[in-house]
């Protein structure tokens, strides 16, 4: 086993000194966790502007993001003439003059599965399943490597239990009393199959790929802070650093499972539940775009323009002050480099797109949720970055 391994599990494993023993989504019955799933009865009712093309929109000359929209017809990429014919300014007019590449970012869908709309990668934050049972995520993964995109990223997240061996061999009793999983057959359903390289699996490692005349750099993390004792939990303080350590300074793409402090992490409690540890590191290490998920009613996105020393387009705390109430968050805007502080239009990273991509059920914008095959879900969430950037 590989050192930081070894060190990282030394510091994880002890849960018993944690005075968190709230659980969202379990509940106790003779010793065994049980899965609670929402699953509502009947269809939301439908907004008149749930399929808007500007609904919770963000635009700036690096990256434009859509939340909601019409998955049968998605919003245009903005290098193309129908993005040109619905610019805000003159200045728009100018992300014409080079190619994007488009993200379609999700995490949390718990089983489900459902219509995507095209993009150059698909980038999904963990929690596949609702506890990692093999039936499911089999189904997941299939739906998942089926899909056109050139590239899918993927990592787990707590609820995927099986996917951490080692925790589930001991605990994964809670969870599935009467039969357990065999974790290493679970595992093998996440290889990329042969012949097909489309398809990539990350937990606590890094890959690259080539797209628009770019090579990109991702790591993915299926870590989060310790609630309950899921899979791939950690405690915070030392724990937490040493998960934050191992994230690569010369990343693009950040993908995991919980979200840093203060951003996108407000529970419905009012609770920052994200990363103490991450938002530094991040801070640091400034991707051009960190998909997350975990905490379902805190769905959204920020775009964050960075100076030498902190972001500057709002305070940090700003979005998830508002509580996961994605018009707030996703507010349409043009943003110049006045405006900014970006440092002008090929400043290196200068920016970072902050995703909350859960789609699971929530009681939030009930107007836009679809029909899955295990119930209703939100969108993904559209990045387009400009490229190269």
């Amino acid at each position: 086993m590989n050192s930081w391994k070894t060190k990282f599990q030394s510091i994880i494993k002890d849960s018993a000194g944690s005075s968190n023993s709230a659980e969202r989504g379990r509940s106790k019955h003779r010793g065994e966790v049980k899965t609670i799933v929402e699953r509502p009865e009947s269809p939301p009712s439908p907004s008149p502007d749930c399929n808007s093309h500007e609904l919770d929109s963000i635009v700036t000359e690096d990256v434009v993001v859509h939340v909601h929209y019409d998955v049968k017809q998605p919003p245009p990429r903005p290098n193309t003439s129908m993005h040109q014919s619905q610019a805000r300014n003159d200045a728009s007019a100018e992300i014409l003059k080079y190619q994007w590449t488009r993200f379609i970012c999700m995490s949390d869908t718990h089983c489900n599965t459902f219509e995507v709309p095209e993009g150059d990668v698909l980038l999904h934050s963990g929690d596949l399943t609702h506890s990692g049972r093999f039936k499911h995520l089999e189904h997941t993964a299939a739906w998942l490597k089926e899909l056109p995109h050139p590239h899918k990223i993927v990592i787990a997240g707590n609820h995927d239990l099986t996917l951490e061996k080692e925790f589930y061999l001991r605990e994964g009793h809670r969870w599935h009393r009467k039969q357990l999983e065999d974790p290493d057959a679970v595992r093998k359903l996440m290889e990329t199959d042969e012949g097909d390289g489309s398809f990539q699996y990350l937990e606590y490692e890094s890959t690259t790929f080539e797209m628009n005349d770019k090579t990109w750099k991702v790591y993915g993390s299926p870590g989060s802070p310790w609630f309950g004792g899921w899979a791939f939990n950690y405690k915070r303080g030392q724990a937490a650093e040493v998960v934050a350590s191992l994230i690569p300074d010369d990343i693009d793409i950040l993908l995991t499972h919980g979200p840093p402090h203060r951003i996108l992490d407000t529970t419905t409690s009012r609770v920052h539940a994200g990363c103490e540890a991450l938002s530094p590191r991040v801070a640091q290490i400034r991707p051009k775009i960190h998909v997350f998920g975990h905490i379902h009613e805190a769905r959204g996105a920020v775009v964050r323009y960075w100076d030498d020393q902190e972001m500057v387009t709002e305070p940090m705390d700003t979005a998830s002050d508002k509580g996961g109430d994605t018009r707030a968050e996703a507010t349409p805007s043009t943003l110049s480099d006045t405006e900014t502080g970006g440092g002008g239009a090929t400043g290196e990273k200068k920016f970072t797109v902050f995703v909350n991509a859960a789609v699971h059920y929530t009681h939030k914008h009930q107007h836009t949720l679809r029909k899955g095959t295990e119930g209703w879900h939100y969108l993904p969430i559209i990045v387009d970055i400009r490229t190269p950037c």
